[in-house]
């Protein structure tokens, strides 16, 4: 950072987005005014370097990384980045907090009691909400991540010479990029924001713009990839063309319509019972709106599938329209096209780092 910006009083945080098919980096200067997208850019992994949340060809993943900041920034240090899947949970919670009691110490500890992981092997951390000073009652976001595949990430990281500033949860990334781009409106309802990854699909739900909770899928681009890989006896490099819609191969239109269905429906079927554990909770019989992001955000008619068969508005995320940036920034290429893939790092990127 230059010195008029830290003059200013201007800070800018990099988001790095480990998914398990691709990295995703966005750097953002965070003015008083607004946000200015100062670099970003997308790289392919390796297939088979990271599955699920464990990480399988580490040289593989550490170079990917190293190549990806040189071409966008190489003076890059700093990074927020995320965990997601089976290494973290989050959940709301009650809890009657005494005033003479120390409420970290309550909290933390009623927390690790809950926790289905090894108490000794987790690291936790809270936000209260809401207090009610008439009961002392306070509801309470626990988070709870699990050390070891937490370090084998910051290991790495530091390894490919970047320094981890914090650790995120991929909903709650997902739910500050979706601030931004309806932070000029006050919305009220209950909005899905459906995140189609490449192992798993992450359903944020935000009720009166507020983060209420989130749940995963395990439908997600793989299944695609799969289907269309079974029923047509290709290659996943050809399979994931398809899902792009960038495929040059003479394959039967018939087959592939029949398997984008098929697979959609079980997506679909999934976010039902993601919308279903919400509604029960809430009392509610309404979903007002889907927002998808991810790569799985552009799979050819999902958009209009999900708005059938869930009867509701969908749209498709696109930070960078919420964002200033130098139009030469992508060349000729138009931002809106790509944005979706970019909703997590953006969301990560928009988490303020005081330097």
């Amino acid at each position: 950072m230059n010195i008029i910006q830290k003059l200013r009083g201007e800070v800018t945080t990099t988001g790095l987005d480990i998914g398990n098919y691709s990295l995703k980096l966005v750097k953002i200067r965070h003015q008083k005014n607004g946000y200015v997208l100062e670099a970003a850019g997308i790289r392919e992994l390796p297939f088979g370097t990271i599955e699920g949340s464990e990480i399988k060809n580490r040289d593989a993943l550490i170079d990917t990384i190293t190549t990806l900041v040189n071409q966008i920034d190489p003076s890059i240090v700093d990074v927020v980045i995320s965990m997601s899947g089976h290494g973290i949970i989050s959940d709301k919670a009650i809890f009657k907090i005494d005033p003479s009691e120390n409420a970290e110490e309550m909290i933390l500890w009623e927390a690790g009691q809950r926790s289905p992981f090894d108490v000794d092997d987790i690291t936790l951390d809270y936000k209260i909400l809401h207090r009610k000073p008439e009961n002392g009652e306070a509801e309470v976001l626990l988070v709870a991540a699990k050390n070891q595949i937490m370090q084998k990430y910051i290991d790495l990281l530091y390894e490919a010479g970047l320094k981890p500033v914090i650790v995120d949860v991929v909903s709650f990334a997902i739910n500050n990029c979706y601030s931004l781009e309806t932070e000029e409106k006050k919305e009220s309802g209950t909005v899905a924001l459906v995140n189609i990854g490449h192992n798993l699909t992450n359903v944020t739900f935000i009720k009166d713009g507020v983060y209420h909770s989130s749940r995963d899928i395990s439908v997600a681009c793989d299944f695609f990839s799969k289907t269309l890989q079974r029923n047509l006896g290709i290659g996943p490099e050809e399979a994931l063309n398809l899902i792009k819609n960038r495929s040059n191969r003479s394959l039967d239109v018939n087959i592939i319509r029949q398997s984008f269905d098929y697979a959609s429906e079980e997506l679909s079927t999934g976010i039902d019972l993601a919308f279903s554990y919400f509604k029960s909770s809430e009392k509610t019989d309404t979903i007002d709106k889907i927002v998808l992001s991810g790569g799985g955000a552009y799979i050819p008619n999902i958009s209009s599938i999900l708005k059938k068969r869930h009867q509701t508005e969908v749209q498709i995320s696109n930070p960078f329209g919420y964002l200033e940036y130098d139009p030469s920034l992508f060349g000729t290429s138009d931002p809106s096209k790509f944005s979706a893939l970019f909703t997590v790092a953006v969301g990560l990127a928009l988490r303020k780092v005081e330097e």
